[in-house]
């Protein structure tokens, strides 16, 4: 009987441990709901690296790795934040390269007498350079009209000679020839052309963009302009347009026009044109007004800024509200985390004490109360002493031999 019990109470025992229905952990779609509205609630910040430099941009990646696990904000869309940070495109390089190949050329073809060949060499360079930045492609631009004039003096046009020398002039102010490296008649027409007054006409610039006129920034197009007589550069530029420009020739009797169309620009060229701008911008205006352009474009309302000065990485963030941009900061052993605070501070998050956790009361049966299970051993321990005993009494009582001797042995 005792064998018996041992089944019943150690089953008990183990029903007694389960959890019942009330103790079963809860769904997660509360949990993964949360988790959505909280990513959906993420800031985006854009990240700029305004040196175009490889030091520069790996840190600008890290902090891209860290936005896109932050609990606050997050990296801007892949392919603006890409903008952000690439290398980028040598565009206007190359073509300045090319434009100077094209003025060695035509210095070799001048100093061959080879009018012809020099003044297509120099017109093809200054075709290239009408779609580089105006600040950028200027000085080439002078040489360029110089060996031009050099080549349509040698060709005996005259009058194209003197504006392409007039030109020269215009756009380099400062440049003087001398009998060492040109020949007489070089500079005499570049020096005649120098001090030439003309009057002034108009030049109607149809477009979109900034215009330049002569390397000088005039104003956004379209527009109408008074300019001196003569031969003129135009470019429009903009962050939204592809570099354009044009060569006009305005005279008393003709109004110069220099209608230029838009070139096509992909989203990312754009997004690395307001890069360009902000980090061109020469004075605290234009750079919170480039910051700002390129904000809205990229739609995000903060920003870590980094560049490179004198070996040194000096990092900056901005927001959309005042001040605006943090004071610059170099970056040593920080981390990308200690830049991301200043836009998002981490808080210490105090957790609330859990709550009691109330067990249910389980109902017992009956055989699993002790006393019943105390009295079933009893009962089995009474069983056990009074059959013992009952036994020995029915034995026949036997008599007590007191004269112990060896059986014989078998033979």
């Amino acid at each position: 009987m005792a064998l018996l019990c041992i089944p019943v109470l150690g089953g008990a025992v183990a029903r007694a441990e389960l959890p019942g229905p009330d103790k079963q952990v809860g769904s997660t779609a509360g949990s993964s709901e949360a988790r959505l509205r909280l990513r959906a609630s993420r800031r985006p910040v854009a990240v700029i690296d305004l040196t175009n430099d490889q030091v520069v941009r790996d840190l600008a990646i890290k902090v891209l790795d860290y936005l896109a696990s932050h609990t606050e904000l997050a990296p801007p869309t892949i392919s603006d934040g890409a903008a952000l940070i690439d290398k980028l495109p040598a565009v206007d390089e190359q073509r300045i390269a090319d434009a100077q190949k094209k003025r060695h050329a035509a210095e070799v073809n001048l100093a061959q007498r080879n009018f012809r060949e020099a003044a297509i060499e120099a017109v093809e360079g200054q075709e290239l350079l009408l779609h580089v930045t105006p600040r950028a492609a200027i000085a080439l631009y002078a040489d360029l009209a110089l060996a031009l004039g050099q080549s349509r003096l040698g060709e005996k046009k005259d009058t194209e000679a003197r504006e392409a020398f007039a030109l020269t002039y215009r756009l380099d102010p400062q440049r003087s020839l001398d009998d060492l490296h040109y020949l007489p008649e070089v500079v005499q027409a570049f020096e005649a052309a120098k001090q030439t007054s003309p009057g002034l006409g108009t030049l109607t610039v149809r477009g979109g963009g900034r215009v330049w006129i002569d390397g000088e920034d005039k104003g956004p197009a379209p527009g109408e302009f008074h300019v001196p007589l003569g031969r003129h550069v135009v470019w429009l530029t903009g962050p939204l347009r592809e570099t354009g420009g044009k060569e006009v020739l305005v005279t008393a009797a003709q109004p110069g026009n220099a209608t230029i169309m838009d070139g096509p620009l992909t989203r990312p060229q754009k997004v690395a044109r307001f890069r360009i701008a902000l980090s061109q911008a020469q004075d605290p205006a234009a750079r919170a007004s480039a910051m700002k352009d390129l904000a809205t474009f990229v739609n995000v309302h903060d920003a870590v800024l980094l560049t490179e000065v004198n070996g040194k990485i000096i990092w900056q963030t901005w927001r959309d509200r005042a001040p605006g941009f943090s004071a610059l900061r170099e970056y040593r052993n920080d981390g990308p985390l200690e830049i991301l605070n200043q836009l998002a501070p981490v808080e210490p998050v105090e957790e609330p004490e859990p709550p009691p956790v109330n067990l249910p009361a389980v109902e017992q049966r009956w055989y699993q109360r002790p006393s019943v299970q105390l009295g079933s051993v009893a009962t089995v321990m009474v069983a056990i002493v009074v059959g013992y005993f009952w036994a020995h009494y029915t034995e026949r009582p036997r008599s007590w031999d007191a004269n112990i001797t060896v059986p014989p042995a078998s033979k």
